[in-house]
């Protein structure tokens, strides 16, 4: 329930207070108006592995109890925290959602989540993972702090692993009520680096051990002798971001205004759109909304006002528009 704390009821601050599971490194933030809970190494330390998503919503798909079931990590072949690792995954990518039916928790797919598993439920397509990494940093259910952190509000393109790691303590540290473990930070800095880097081993045909996300070319890791890597954030052709997943993105904006508008440079510099969610350039952002001017059923438009650039988009939902993209192939 939502509890007011602070003075006068038309500009109160709430805190929520919710029944249920600890959970690792979770903490009340405070904004006017609503409370959000910041989420912190959920993950268990494991970034998704490849087959983990198809193995998480088929199981799902067959028994929405399966993430309460005593020995489910058995059905699937994971460790105990491994399979709760996935759970996260999957919520936190917004593709499951948890709800109460006939007085028991289960899980169900969303409506994305659906669209995927009957689409590209193994993450063979650039768009699908590019759909998943944009969900990570949009952030709805604020579960995945760190990917909202790093994309949305830290603007260094280049920083030692340490640095990276001491900012995002600082960050922390300044938006929240209450301290937060340095390990579970820690495991956070660990995870978002592994889930963009993590390749295959070449020597190694059957190396499982490797995140599909590391195919969007987000970030670079570098080793520095016997300093700290270097991480660098990579600016992605758009072919390999694909022209769909940015157009859903664009149609997901939750400030699009009544006449359909968004500016240009809103697009390269807002939380949330092209420029922040893929390192996109100016130039890169001008190629693909180009691109888009010519889309076969629902063309952008556009306009030029006060000297400034905007584009129209057409009024059709996200999930609707990448329901038609994704599964005609």
């Amino acid at each position: 329930m939502y509890v007011p704390v602070f003075g006068c009821p038309f500009l109160a601050f709430y805190c929520i207070i919710t029944p249920g599971e600890k959970s690792p490194g979770v903490i009340l933030r405070f904004v006017k108006g609503r409370s959000i809970n910041m989420v912190y190494a959920r993950h268990q330390s494991f970034y998704i592995r490849d087959k983990w998503f198809s193995k998480g919503l088929k199981a799902v798909k067959q028994n929405k109890r399966f993430f309460f079931e005593e020995f489910a990590f058995e059905t699937v072949g994971l460790g105990k925290n491994m399979l709760e690792s996935l759970k996260y995954w999957l919520l936190a990518f917004d593709v499951l959602e948890e709800r109460i039916e006939d007085g028991q928790r289960v899980h169900v797919l969303s409506e994305l989540g659906e669209i995927l598993f009957g689409s590209d439920r193994l993450l063979q397509r650039s768009e699908s993972l590019s759909i998943l990494h944009y969900h990570l940093v949009r952030n709805r259910k604020d579960l995945s702090t760190v990917f909202d952190w790093y994309f949305n509000r830290y603007k260094e393109t280049m920083v030692s692993k340490g640095d990276l790691f001491n900012s995002f303590t600082t960050w922390v540290s300044q938006n929240e009520m209450k301290e937060v473990s340095q390990n579970s930070l820690k495991r956070d800095i660990d995870c978002l680096i592994q889930f963009y880097t993590k390749v295959p081993d070449v020597n190694d045909p059957e190396d499982v051990l490797f995140c599909p996300f590391t195919k969007l070319y987000l970030m670079k890791s570098e080793r520095s002798g016997e300093r700290d890597d270097t991480i660098r954030k990579v600016s992605p052709e758009i072919s390999t971001i694909g022209n769909s997943s940015l157009y859903y993105v664009l149609l997901d904006y939750d400030r699009i205004s009544e006449d359909r508008l968004i500016g240009v440079d809103e697009i390269v510099n807002a939380d949330n759109l092209w420029g922040r969610v893929f390192n996109l350039t100016r130039n890169r952002v001008v190629e693909a909304l180009n691109s888009l001017t010519t889309h076969d059923k629902y063309p952008i438009e556009y306009i030029r006002t006060n000297n400034l650039d905007y584009v129209r988009v057409p009024a059709i939902s996200s999930v609707d528009y990448i329901k038609g993209e994704l599964l005609k192939g």
